[in-house]
């Protein structure tokens, strides 16, 4: 009565005995395959049939299954963070003024400006000022090296200078000091210190451009760490010494003003000849090319030179200023300007690209100081 059973017990043995474990272990692989197709599938469709159908109803989908948002649900969608607006960055400005006390020193104060809310605009923002009190530099008597070829670093932290050396006149050591004290460092001999441009910082504040004095005219950079002496080839070191402080450079000669980009090529000019006939230098130039600070006179190296006019190179006529006729102008890489003005010493004015006043600021009622560098960050 048995018989059926054992001999159904005996055929599938058998048959257990002709499958290898590895087909049995894939065939459920294939098997749970073609159900995770299926059900991903069907899953997937009727997601995009709720989606077509309930704008802000979600499915949310993880793994081969899904989970649908229960009928008359709104589901809440999680909506990345804004980034926040980007702050307007603080306008600044430092603003290097020196006085000589007696004969043998040289204060050096730095005003400092900043504009709080933002760029600067005529009648509107009001900046906050402050004075400090920076370094003296201490001198020979009577020398006027220092005077004419002191110079702070971009960065603000280092300032040079040469100091009149016996028997050179128009040359001497060039010393680098931190701005707000400190023992100062020789860092170079037989440097010149008479002319425009004499000294002139590198853009990142690691060396010098200088000309050395000499029969040969030598030129080339000054580390400021070391005080290794590299020379240059004069028109790659006039090049450099131009880009350190803005892309274009002029000349005066035979009664033309020619300005040229650092490379000596592009060139623009316009006739000028200065109101006595006297020779004069260029002072400096816009960062646009637009306009040249022409000195009043090219003689007495004893002090700085003043300006006798800003010419417009897309005119050939002086500029005309409402503050009244500049005595110094620096020309910033934003396009503004800082002057001075003649019978107001102690007042400085921030003009903008339209040379509208932005600010003044009386430095000194006596006026005493005298600015020598300006610098917007």
């Amino acid at each position: 009565m048995n018989a059926p059973m054992d001999n159904l017990r005996s055929g599938l043995a058998d048959l257990a005995d002709d499958v290898n474990p590895v087909d049995l272990r894939d065939r459920a692989l294939r098997t749970s395959r073609r159900i995770g197709v299926r059900r991903t599938a069907l899953t997937s469709a009727l997601s995009l049939v709720l989606l077509g159908s309930v704008g802000v109803t979600a499915v949310a989908m993880t793994g081969g299954g899904g989970e649908v948002v229960e009928p008359g649900v709104t589901a809440t969608t999680t909506v990345a963070p804004q980034s926040p607006s980007p702050v307007r960055a603080t306008v600044t400005g430092d603003y290097y003024f020196m006085r000589q006390s007696g004969n043998t020193k040289l204060e050096l104060t730095v005003l400092r400006e900043s504009y709080p809310c933002g760029t600067p605009e005529p009648g509107v923002c009001q900046p906050a000022t402050r004075t400090e009190q920076l370094r003296t530099i201490t001198h020979p008597v009577d020398d006027a090296c220092p005077w004419q070829s002191v110079t702070v670093s971009p960065d603000g932290r280092q300032v040079a200078w040469v100091v009149g050396a016996d028997g050179l006149s128009g040359g001497g050591d060039l010393m680098i000091a931190d701005t707000r004290g400190g023992t100062p460092q020789k860092r170079g001999s037989r440097v010149l210190c008479l002319g425009t441009g004499n000294v002139v910082w590198s853009p990142d504040s690691t060396r010098l451009y200088v000309g050395k004095f000499d029969n040969a005219g030598t030129v080339g950079t000054v580390d400021a760490t070391s005080g290794k002496f590299s020379p240059m080839e004069r028109e790659a070191w006039k090049e450099a010494q131009t880009l350190a402080t803005g892309p274009f450079r002029g000349v005066l000669l035979d009664g033309r003003l020619t300005v040229t980009k650092a490379d000596g090529t592009a060139p623009r000019s316009v006739p000028y000849v200065t109101e006595h006939g006297l020779d004069a230098v260029v002072l400096g130039v816009s960062h646009d090319g637009r306009y040249a600070a022409v000195s009043t006179e090219a003689g007495d190296p004893s002090r700085r030179l003043y300006v006798a006019d800003v010419i417009d190179l897309t005119t050939g006529r002086p500029v005309g200023f409402g503050v009244g006729k500049v005595s110094a102008v620096w020309f910033q890489p934003d396009g503004s300007l800082v002057v001075r003005v003649n019978g107001d010493p102690g007042k400085v004015y921030r003009l903008d690209t339209d040379l509208r006043i932005v600010a003044e600021f009386t430095v000194d009622k006596a006026g005493n100081r005298t600015l020598f560098q300006a610098a917007f960050g």
